[in-house]
C-alpha cells in the first residue's frame, strides 16, 4: 500500500499543496516526509494512521487529500502553539505525556498479543476445563445472608439437627432484616470450588452442607430444583473464551512488568494519606 499511496500523494500534493516543499526522498517509507509546515514534517505514516483510524482507503483520493490538508492545518496550529510557549504549560505537558503513555502501552500490548496469538488448542483446552467444572446439572438456589462464616455454619447445623428448616431460617432472617434472595439457576463453575464440590450430593429441597461465600458475605443455600445442564457448543463460546484468554495474558504481562519495575517514590506519600495523621 505504501508505495502506491506515496505515488498518489505525490501527485495530490501538486494540486493540494502548491507552493510548499514536499516530495519523496531516498529514505525508507517510514521516514518519508510528505510536506514540511514551517520546517515541521508531516509524514507518510502520519497520513496512513489517520486513514486507518477513519477507514479511508487509498482509492478514495478526495478524502485522502482532505485528510492530508487537515494534517497540514493541524501542524500549522501546533507550530503556533509551540512558538507561543504553550508546550511548556504544565497541563499541556501532562496531556502530552499521557498521550505518549497510552500510545506506547497500546502498541506494546498489541505486539505481545500478535507474537503469542490465542490458538484453537488453547481455546479447546479451556472449553474442556469449563465443561468439567460445570458438570452436567444446574441448580436453582435460594439463599440467606449471615454476618460471618460461623453464624452461617450454626444455621446449617440447626437444619442438619432438625431444629429448624430452611423456611424457618428465612422467616428469622427477614425478621432480623437480613437478605433473603433467589438468584436463579447456577452450575458448579459459577461458585467457589469448596462449595461446588458439595453440590452433586444435594437434592431438590436440601440445604447445601457448606456456606457460600460471596462479595456480600456468607450465605446458607437451599437447592430448590435441579435440571440437566445443556452445555453450549464450542463454536458458540469460542470468541468469548478467546477474549478471556487475551485478557488473562494481558493482565499477567502487565503485572509481570509492574513487579519488575523499579518504583521510587519521589514525594512523602504517607503525608498524602488523610488517615496517616499529621507528621511532625
Amino acid at each position: 500500500m505504501k508505495h502506491k499511496l506515496l505515488l498518489l500523494v505525490s501527485f495530490l500534493l501538486l494540486a493540494a499543496c502548491s507552493g510548499q516543499d514536499g516530495g519523496t526522498s531516498d529514505s525508507p517509507d517510514e521516514a518519508v516526509v510528505l510536506v514540511e509546515v514551517d520546517g515541521a514534517p508531516v509524514t507518510l505514516p502520519m497520513l496512513e494512521r489517520v486513514m486507518s483510524v477513519q477507514g479511508v482507503g487509498e482509492e478514495d483520493h478526495e478524502r485522502m487529500r482532505q485528510l492530508l490538508d487537515e494534517l497540514i492545518r493541524m501542524q500549522a496550529v501546533a507550530n503556533a502553539a509551540r512558538s507561543e510557549g504553550l508546550a511548556d504549560d504544565p497541563e499541556v505537558q501532562a496531556e502530552l505525556r499521557l498521550g505518549e503513555l497510552q500510545t506506547l502501552y497500546r502498541h506494546y500490548i498489541n505486539r505481545a498479543q500478535r507474537a503469542e496469538p490465542v490458538t484453537d488448542e488453547a481455546i479447546e483446552a479451556v472449553y474442556r476445563e469449563q465443561l468439567d467444572r460445570s458438570g452436567d446439572t444446574q441448580y436453582r438456589i435460594e439463599f440467606i445472608a449471615y454476618g460471618d462464616q460461623a453464624a452461617a455454619m450454626r444455621a446449617i447445623e440447626r437444619v442438619e439437627d432438625e431444629q429448624a428448616d430452611f423456611q424457618v431460617l428465612k422467616e428469622q432472617a427477614r425478621a432480623d432484616g437480613r437478605q433473603v434472595d433467589a438468584p436463579g439457576w447456577i452450575d458448579r463453575s459459577q461458585v467457589p470450588e469448596s462449595f461446588a464440590a458439595a453440590l452433586p450430593d444435594v437434592g431438590a429441597g436440601d440445604v447445601v452442607p457448606v456456606p457460600l461465600e460471596t462479595a456480600r458475605g456468607w450465605h446458607v443455600v437451599q437447592v430448590a430444583e435441579t435440571r440437566p445442564l445443556a452445555a453450549p457448543a464450542i463454536d458458540e463460546v469460542r470468541e468469548g473464551i478467546a477474549r478471556s484468554l487475551l485478557q488473562q495474558r494481558r493482565e499477567a504481562l502487565i503485572q509481570g512488568l509492574y513487579d519488575q519495575a523499579e518504583i521510587t517514590p519521589m514525594l512523602p506519600l504517607d503525608r498524602a494519606d488523610p488517615e496517616a495523621g499529621t507528621q511532625e
